[in-house]
């Protein structure tokens, strides 16, 4: 690979764990590609535990204690640690993956870390089901707590909009790297259908609603299975949840997959059960296996995303709904024309490249 240089030279980019979740999975995904490209990269780890360390074993990780979980004290002690490990690193710019890791960079500033800080927002800003007063302490806090960012980047158009609207500043687009460089569009393939198959994945958290999916299986009725992809504090509580839905022979807890494009390309549909996502790229990742979608309005990216009604469909939350939508898509083919020009702009050369611009122009 042809070598860049820029004025970001050196990146630093913060983790507080290597757990299996997009957004971390997609940091070291970033990561590494800006490596090959020349630039020293350190991840700045409160961890080295988690399913996704083995994803990094080619980058420079410098860690804090092994025993930091994930309470918010925890946050902020690691957040003032980084800012003396950080320090000592002496890097260009340092890189926020993500919403959660707000806390720990309002603990680094307090700690005195002044370098330019360019972050991700992985969430949306906005919680208009949580009401209008939590929503104005929300939109202060988040502001507040970014006002020192250098840059702000979103993963759409749709979430760029959004956020700038509450932050009252630029935000830039960068899309999602989900795809490899030499990604093509999947031809239709043959699909199990004793039993039709849908396959949820992500962190077990609340979050991600995985109940709502169980009770959408439970809807479906016999003759569907349900495969849930990932792990995560509620895995427990859904087990119980399972058997209470009487479901459990009808689902199967996998736990953490390193490849979901098997589970994908045998599956009827994919089924996003989230009550609010930033950008759900694990749609991207359906779509980009030939497999249609139904989704919750989890995310002002959907839209975005769901283009064309040969990619599935968009229900409430709401089992029957999401059930009866199921059955809709059932034996749909996304259109791979349409598919290839949606997901194009995923690919993760053209995405870490415009980070590495976005990168060099803030690094001081």
């Amino acid at each position: 690979m042809t070598e860049t240089t820029g004025r970001a030279r050196h990146i630093a980019l913060v983790l507080h764990d290597f757990s299996g979740g997009g957004s971390e999975r997609i940091a070291i995904r970033l990561a590494t590609r800006w490596a090959a490209t020349g630039r020293r990269v350190t991840l700045v780890a409160g961890t080295e535990a988690g399913v996704a360390r083995g994803l990094a074993d080619g980058l420079a990780v410098v860690a804090f204690d092994a025993a930091l979980t994930r309470s918010i004290p925890d946050r902020l002690r690691f957040g003032r640690a980084a800012a003396g490990m950080i320090a000592a690193l002496a890097p260009d710019v340092v890189v926020s993956p993500g919403n959660w890791h707000v806390p720990t960079f309002a603990a680094t500033r307090i700690a005195g870390l002044r370098l330019p800080v360019v972050a991700k927002i992985s969430n949306p800003v906005r919680f208009i089901e949580r009401g209008p007063p939590f929503q104005r302490v929300q939109n202060a806090a988040f502001a507040r707590a970014t006002a020192h960012y250098a840059a702000l980047v979103a993963m759409s158009p749709a979430l760029a909009v959004e956020a700038e609207a509450v932050l009252r500043r630029p935000v830039a687009t960068i899309a999602e790297p989900n795809l490899p460089d030499d990604w093509v569009p999947l031809l239709p393939t043959v699909r199990s259908t004793d039993p039709l198959r849908i396959v949820a994945a992500g962190r077990m958290m609340p979050q991600k609603d995985f109940g709502l999916a169980l009770a959408t299986l439970g809807a479906l009725g016999a003759g569907w299975h349900l495969d849930l992809l990932g792990d995560g504090r509620e895995r427990a509580a859904l087990v119980a949840r399972a058997a209470a839905l009487g479901v459990s022979e009808r689902v199967t807890f996998h736990g953490h997959v390193a490849d979901t494009a098997p589970y994908l390309r045998a599956a009827t549909a994919f089924l996003c059960s989230s009550r609010y996502e930033g950008y759900p790229a694990v749609l991207i990742e359906a779509l980009a296996a030939g497999t249609p979608v139904v989704t919750t309005p989890c995310s002002p990216a959907v839209p975005e995303i769901m283009s064309d009604a040969s990619f599935g469909a968009v229900a409430p939350p709401d089992p029957a709904a999401l059930a009866a939508a199921v059955r809709a898509v059932t034996g749909r083919v996304p259109d791979p024309a349409l598919v290839a020009a949606r997901l194009d702009q995923h690919r993760i050369g053209a995405s870490a490249t415009a980070w590495l611009a976005m990168l060099d122009r803030v690094a001081g």
